[in-house]
């Protein structure tokens, strides 16, 4: 099986599972608790490749209480508790590089479990759960990553951020801008919720926050010089090669719509 036919298999059962997971808040919680262990894992060899030090059990408790906490504000306490007994567990260990520890594991909090978590609150936010509007900004993602591949090769010709992403344009990346608002405009169309404006600006925003992703996990991948973040799906690489756009889109989305979107109605 070659790689071509790979990735179409991947990628298609990719946003199946995604499609149909978000149709339900357990399901996208049970999945994206999964996606996070994996995620983990995959940082943790991108640590070792840049000789960081790091405590990947304590990162996981900590980063599912935060995960928890999230969806359930009664959790905040085991997840300060948690943070409170890990910094003065490192009095008692020698030998150890303190501060790399503590950022490691503040990394896989912030740039994993925080991002994944939102994505439920997202869905909650005209009170009641929305799948419909989670399905827009993933088609918004996927869209921004389409059409910044299509423009690049169309009319690709300086290079956006070349010193981590040698094959991202200018061209590609405002070509994006155009066609993902166009397609934020499709989706205001066919009723996913939002509005006209509401959807064309997240079609745009989502272009900015999708390219920063993947331009962060490039940078790590090159700083650890690794082609992808793992193999879980063949074709594609690892879990952190393809969520990275979702890491840094749901904490934009959910910014802009607790604090922008109130803005734009009101």
């Amino acid at each position: 099986m070659n790689n071509l036919v790979k990735r179409i298999l991947t990628g298609s059962v990719y946003v199946a599972v995604l499609l149909f997971a978000v149709t339900k808040p357990i399901y996208i919680g049970v999945l994206f608790s999964l996606v996070a262990v994996i995620a983990v894992f995959e940082l943790k060899k991108i640590y070792a490749k840049q000789d960081i030090e790091y405590d990947i059990y304590p990162s996981l408790i900590i980063g599912f209480l935060c995960y928890a906490s999230i969806l359930n504000a009664q959790v905040t306490g085991f997840l300060l508790l948690s943070i409170f007994l890990y910094f003065m567990s490192q009095l008692f260990r020698q030998n150890r590089n303190t501060l790399q520890l503590l950022g490691s594991t503040l990394v896989t909090v912030v740039y994993i479990f925080v991002p994944l978590a939102l994505i439920i609150p997202i869905g909650f936010y005209s009170g009641t759960y929305e799948y419909k509007l989670i399905i827009g900004l993933l088609v918004l993602i996927w869209a921004s990553d389409s059409w910044a591949y299509i423009a690049g090769r169309i009319f690709g010709k300086r290079k956006l951020f070349e010193r981590h992403s040698p094959n991202k344009t200018w061209e590609g990346f405002w070509g994006s801008v155009l066609l993902t608002s166009v397609t934020g405009y499709v989706l205001a169309q066919t009723g996913f919720g939002l509005n006209t404006k509401e959807w064309m600006i997240l079609g745009a925003l989502t272009v900015f926050i999708a390219t920063a992703g993947d331009l962060f996990q490039s940078m790590l991948k090159r700083a650890s010089n690794l082609k992808d973040s793992g193999n879980i799906l063949p074709g594609h690489g690892g879990i952190l090669d393809r969520f990275d756009s979702i890491l840094f889109g749901m904490p934009a989305f959910y910014l802009y719509f607790h604090y922008i979107s109130p803005l734009i109605n009101s």
